[in-house]
């Protein structure tokens, strides 16, 4: 087969098509198109811009090979990495593919290797995300692990073992999206790949180039000043994102892991703004923890300010947290917030209790600002369980030990619990009114904003989930 034979091959349909998809209109541009031994390298690269924006990219090509990665595939996607590192550019990364290139012997194993230390060279200095549009299998589910955020077709498969060969009472799962998206793996379910391209490229809207870039910032018709007097008495916690956050920009990512969390992007006065939110009728579970400080870890990467909305029943109590490593998790939290860089406002809107209130963005842990609502419950724990502490010979010792107890239970409730104390202490710097609480948030995230001068060097690779 000679050149002109093979050319059409790589620049109509498939891969070629999928990739010119992620890029505006006539800007997709193919790199080392003619690469391979004895025929074309089975993914294709390219760059383009997105919204105006440059962006790198790869497809595996399954139409070849079932896209396996091996030498070839490995050079071109090598040579593509030092190309977006060197012009601070982010990276698409299409995975449809299964594993490596079994045929190549160990050379395969070599290659990934090389893939994989260009991931890891890119991470925390250019934004990467991975798209799944069909098989990722192997080593390119472990390549697709590295990137900062994965969103995948609901019909797609992630792996490392294939389905086929796990036998255990949970196989029927096994290799399915929404099993990864559960064990926090993925990011965001679309209905198709091509959904999931245009997730891709509406996310690069909002996320920084690389990590000197500082604060990104998007279009928004919203008023940084807009009063919020509808927060007061809300108790939802997506409902409490939607209101402070710009009209109909927050974005969650891992909504189906850990849900007693809430983690995403979102804009405030035009600000991409990392936010995190506990839901007041849950616990802090230690998967919600390690969710937390990834996503930490991925905004600090970036210096994207991070906003913490604290509403939640404290730590949990239970044997499952217990046998989870709870205390690494938790220990691994407070190692995020303290050591962060990026801007940090946490607003606690609800219960704040014991650890809880230490853990999830204190100033105690380097937080910039806090905020309290104004009725806002802030304690060292629980009033029914502060009553039995600090009570329970009177409670036990009382005539009529029911009534007494409610009567511990309302007199720590009144003494302990308003965020009162906690200002007085300089824990808190402000109780804010209802209605002004975007403004406040808002007007912080500006005060921070030097904060976001960035570093040409990255600060730590992705921190994986």
């Amino acid at each position: 087969m000679n050149e002109t034979e093979k050319s059409p091959l790589i620049r109509e349909g498939g891969a070629y098509d999928i990739a010119r998809s992620l890029y505006d209109p006539g800007s997709f541009v193919e790199l080392h198109s003619y690469a391979g031994k004895s025929a074309y390298a089975g993914v294709v690269c390219g760059y383009g811009s997105v919204n105006g924006s440059l962006v790198f990219t790869f497809v595996q090509d399954f139409t070849r090979a079932k896209g396996a990665i091996g030498e070839d595939e490995a050079k071109k996607i090598s040579s593509l990495y030092d190309m977006a590192i060197k012009s601070g550019a982010p990276v698409i990364g299409v995975f449809e593919g299964n594993g490596g290139k079994v045929a190549e012997g160990s050379l395969v194993l070599s290659a990934f290797g090389k893939v994989l230390s260009k991931i890891s060279e890119a991470s925390g200095v250019i934004p990467q995300i991975a798209v799944i549009g069909g098989v990722c299998a192997g080593i390119s589910a472990i390549a697709a692990s590295m990137f900062d955020l994965i969103i995948a077709s609901k019909d797609a498969s992630y792996f490392i073992t294939p389905p086929s060969l796990v036998k255990d009472d949970n196989s029927k799962e096994a290799g399915k999206i929404i099993t990864a998206a559960r064990a926090g793996e993925i990011d965001i379910i679309c209905d198709d790949r091509q959904s999931a391209i245009q997730k891709a490229k509406e996310l690069f809207t909002i996320l920084p180039q690389n990590c000197a870039q500082g604060l990104a910032y998007s279009e928004t018709s919203d008023e940084s000043e807009r009063p919020t007097p509808e927060l007061e008495g809300e108790g939802d916690a997506m409902r409490v994102i939607d209101i402070l956050t710009d009209s109909s920009s927050f974005v969650e990512l891992k909504g189906e892991c850990a849900k007693e969390v809430i983690t995403g992007l979102g804009s405030m006065g035009t600000i991409t703004t990392g936010i995190i939110a506990t839901r007041g009728d849950k616990y802090l579970t230690p998967t919600a923890a390690r969710k937390i400080s990834a996503f930490i870890s991925f905004c600090d990467n970036f210096m994207i300010p991070t906003l913490t909305i604290v509403d939640t029943l404290g730590i949990d109590h239970t044997a499952s947290a217990e046998y989870s490593s709870y205390s690494s998790e938790l220990a691994r939290l407070a190692l995020a917030y303290s050591s962060s860089g990026n801007a940090k406002v946490t607003l606690i809107n609800g219960k704040a209790y014991g650890a809880a209130f230490t853990l999830l963005g204190s100033k105690a842990l380097g937080v910039d600002v806090v905020y309290a609502s104004p009725k806002a419950e802030v304690a060292v724990m629980e009033p029914e369980t502060a009553a039995e502490f600090l009570h329970s010979d009177e409670i036990k010792s009382s005539p009529d030990p029911v009534t007494a107890r409610r009567e511990f239970v309302r007199a720590c409730r009144e003494e302990t619990l308003s965020a009162k104390g906690a200002a007085k202490n300089g824990d808190i710097d402000d109780i804010v009114d209802y209605e002004l609480l975007r403004a406040k948030i808002i007007s912080a995230f500006m005060m921070l904003w030097s904060k976001a001068d960035g570093k040409v060097l990255g600060k730590h690779s992705k921190l994986p989930f």
